[in-house]
Order: C-alpha cells, then sequence, then structure tokens
C-alpha cells in the first residue's frame, strides 16, 4: 500500500492506536471509579457519559474555526498533552483520598473538550499529511484502528481495572496520550497555517464562510444531510437493539455479547475491504449500498430474530457491523478530498456537531418510540430512517461520483457546481467520474 512507507502517517497512526485503546480503558474505568469508590449511581453515571459526547456538539464549530486559523499538528500535541495531565489528577488524587465525583466530572468535560479540538484538527490534518489519492487508506487504517480497540479495548480495560483498580487502570489511559503526543512530537512535515495578506475576517465572518463552503457545494451538502439521516437512524436502531435482546429473544447478557463481538468482529472485516468493495462498486454506489443496507438490517431484526432467536441476531448484526465502517470511511474521506484545505476545520467541525446531534436525538427517538409503537415498529422506523438517508444521496452528485477526487485537498467540486473534475454525464454518456 501507498502509505507503508510513510513514516509521518505511521506515526500518526501508531499514536491513534494507542489512544483508541486507552479511550476504552477509561470508558469503563470512569464509571467504575463513579459507582465503586464514590458510591455514585445511574445520575452521575449519564452525566459521565454527556460530558464525552456533549463537547462535540457545542464547540466543534468553534474548534474549526480554530484548526483553520492555527496549526493542527500544535493544536492535537496540544489536546494529547492536556489529556494526559488531566486524566493524570485521578490516580494522583485517589492516592491522596481526595477524589471528589466534582473532580471525576471536571475530568471528564476537559478530556471531552480537548478530544473535540484533536478530532477536528486530526481530520482536517490528514489529507494534507497523506494527500487526497492516499484518504481512503489512511481513513481505513485509522478505523481499523479503532475497530480493534472497540473489540478487544472494553474486555482488555475490563482486566485492568479487575487487576489494578479503576484509579490506576486511568493511569494506562493517560500515559497513551502521552504516546500518541511523542509521536506527533516525531512528525517532521509540519502544519503552517498560511493567512493571506492584509485578511483580518471576523471569527463571526470565517465561520459563516464555512457554513457557505459546507452547503454551498453540492457534494458536500449531499454527504452532510445523508450522514446526519443515516446516523439518526443507526442511533435509533442502537438505542432498541440491546432491549429488544433482552426482552422479546429472551437472550443471557452472554449471548448478547457474544452477538456484539461478533458485529464487532465484521465492523473490522468492513474497513478492511472497504476500498476493494469501492473499486468494484464506485465510491458513490457504496454509499448509497451501504446505508440502504444497514438500514435493511435495522429493519430485520424481528426476523432475524423469530426465525432463528440468538443466531438470527448474530447474523443480523454481522451485516451491520460488516457495512458501518464502509459508510464511514468513504463519507470522510470524500469530505476531505473535496472541501478547500483552508476551510476544513470548520467544515469538519459544523458536520462533527450536526453528526453528534443527530446521535444524541437518536438514541432519545428510538427510546421514546420504543414505549410508544413498541421495539419491531420502532426498530423498522429506524431502519427506514437509515434508508431514507442513503437514498438522499441519488438525488444529487455524489451517488455518481466513481473514485477519489485526486491532487490538492478541495480540487473536487466547488461551492457554485462541479469543477472540471467532474465529467458530466450529458456530455460524455456515463455517470460522472471524479478527475477521470
Amino acid at each position: 500500500m501507498a502509505l507503508g512507507r510513510h513514516s509521518d502517517f505511521n506515526r500518526l497512526w501508531f499514536g491513534q492506536t494507542a489512544s483508541n485503546f486507552g479511550d476504552k480503558i477509561s470508558l469503563l474505568a470512569l464509571p467504575t471509579l463513579a459507582v465503586v469508590v464514590l458510591d455514585g449511581g445511574a445520575m452521575e453515571v449519564g452525566v459521565l457519559g454527556a460530558l464525552r459526547f456533549l463537547p462535540f456538539l457545542l464547540l466543534a464549530p468553534i474548534a474549526g474555526l480554530v484548526a483553520d486559523r492555527f496549526s493542527r499538528r500544535t493544536i492535537m500535541i496540544v489536546a494529547d498533552l492536556g489529556r494526559f495531565l488531566a486524566l493524570g489528577t485521578l490516580p494522583l488524587a485517589f492516592a491522596l483520598d481526595s477524589v471528589t465525583m466534582v473532580h471525576l466530572f471536571i475530568v471528564a468535560g476537559v478530556t471531552g473538550c480537548l478530544t473535540t479540538f484533536f478530532e477536528v484538527s486530526y481530520q482536517s490534518w490528514l489529507p494534507k499529511l497523506i494527500g487526497t489519492e492516499n484518504l481512503i487508506e489512511g481513513n481505513t487504517k485509522l478505523q481499523i484502528s479503532r475497530s480493534v480497540a472497540e473489540a478487544v479495548g472494553a474486555g482488555a480495560g475490563g482486566a485492568l481495572i479487575q487487576l489494578l483498580g479503576a484509579a490506576r487502570a486511568i493511569t494506562a489511559d493517560a500515559f497513551t496520550f502521552l504516546i500518541s503526543f511523542v509521536a506527533l512530537m516525531f512528525i517532521r512535515q509540519r502544519d503552517v497555517r498560511e493567512r493571506a495578506e492584509g485578511r483580518k475576517a471576523s471569527a463571526k465572518t470565517e465561520l459563516k464562510e464555512g457554513m457557505r463552503t459546507l452547503f454551498g457545494n453540492p457534494v458536500l451538502r449531499g454527504l452532510f444531510t445523508a450522514n446526519v439521516v443515516v446516523n439518526l437512524g443507526a442511533a435509533m436502531g442502537d438505542a432498541l437493539l440491546i432491549v429488544y435482546a433482552y426482552k422479546v429473544l429472551g437472550l443471557s447478557p452472554g449471548q448478547v455479547g457474544i452477538a456484539f463481538a461478533v458485529m464487532s468482529v465484521f465492523v473490522i472485516v468492513g474497513a478492511v475491504l472497504s476500498e476493494t468493495v469501492s473499486k468494484h462498486l464506485s465510491v458513490g454506489r457504496l454509499l448509497v449500498i451501504t446505508s440502504v443496507v444497514l438500514g435493511i438490517g435495522y429493519i430485520l431484526v424481528p426476523t432475524g430474530g423469530a426465525i432463528g432467536g440468538f443466531i438470527g441476531l448474530i447474523v443480523v448484526q454481522a451485516v451491520i457491523g460488516f457495512v458501518s465502517p464502509m459508510f464511514d470511511i468513504h463519507v470522510l474521506s470524500l469530505v476531505q478530498g473535496v472541501t478547500p484545505n483552508d476551510q476544513m476545520g470548520r467544515v469538519s467541525g459544523t458536520a462533527l456537531s450536526a453528526v453528534y446531534g443527530a446521535l444524541s436525538l437518536g438514541y432519545f427517538l428510538g427510546g421514546a418510540l420504543g414505549e410508544g409503537i413498541g421495539l419491531t415498529g420502532a426498530l423498522a422506523v429506524a431502519g427506514a430512517v437509515a434508508i431514507i438517508g442513503g437514498l438522499t444521496l441519488l438525488g444529487g452528485p455524489v451517488a455518481k461520483i466513481k473514485e477519489m477526487p485526486k491532487g490538492e485537498p478541495g480540487e473536487g467540486p466547488d461551492a457554485d457546481g462541479p469543477s472540471p473534475g467532474l465529467v458530466k454525464a450529458e456530455e460524455t454518456g456515463e455517470a460522472p467520474k471524479v478527475n477521470a
């Protein structure tokens, strides 16, 4: 692969792999510390969970503005160092017998805010670091790291907590951010934000500029709409799956764990095969097909469960796991490939805020529908929402894109319509192809 000898990317990948595993440790260790050590309950655990995701909803556009004004690599370095120091205060406070719930909330909030700035900066810097022609490969490798961490990180974190205790396990998480910090320090390529001479645009003006790019570019607008709607449907479905498995299928926690483990394995398989599948289907068709199949998967949960019970649920989970990373990888890669790099932070930040808002709303709507119309009907609605999200792509240029754009980031469609890199169907008799 083209990135096999790209030392800077490999350093980034190594650091991200380490911190992904660390995230899974703290995902379990922080609530464990709250419940076991501080005698917290459902409310405290809920607040900790909210503090992980609310910063994306509230701060991502601001993080995008900062990423477009300053060096993205520097922002990532500061975020890693900050997360290391914030998490490091917990085992120290535990050793001094002074850890409190407020301290836990502050650490969760600080790490959530710093993660928001890191993620927006990383997504904005990657196209410059590796080039648009390598985006699918780069995002695939990073997605594989996240998927492997998802599959085995929680189990490893549980074992670490059992062995060392929650507070000491958090120390391990803190050091994963230190590893990522060191990896970033050794990346040779620098990311200097060059601002036009005499340019003194206000933050408000620059945020509006990013919004105009996102919603004025037909490709970006189509990807944004589909991604938000598909994630809304997927969150609704995810909120219902576990309840359905326990209350309708009557499965044991062990069986549910196996079903979700199988899904995690197929997430890895889907990520590995993502680039190969896109070459056979085209990027546009892959996005439509994977979102539709994802929606069908949620609709078929009751059918699969009724026919095969435990086995049926496993099959459906495998299908959902297989297509999800393919959709995510290609949406992100295409956004990075067609967005002007000097606006990548603002576009990415606005999109992330909306996606996390859709996820939050989806979980709420899924639960409300499950109570209101029943689990089977609610799963059907969730699947239909995801399908509709994918079908929205058919009304725009995204479904006709054959392959990723090449060249400098942002050389895809511009805000006024298709760029020369998109060959019009009426002129060639074929579907448009990026930089064909």
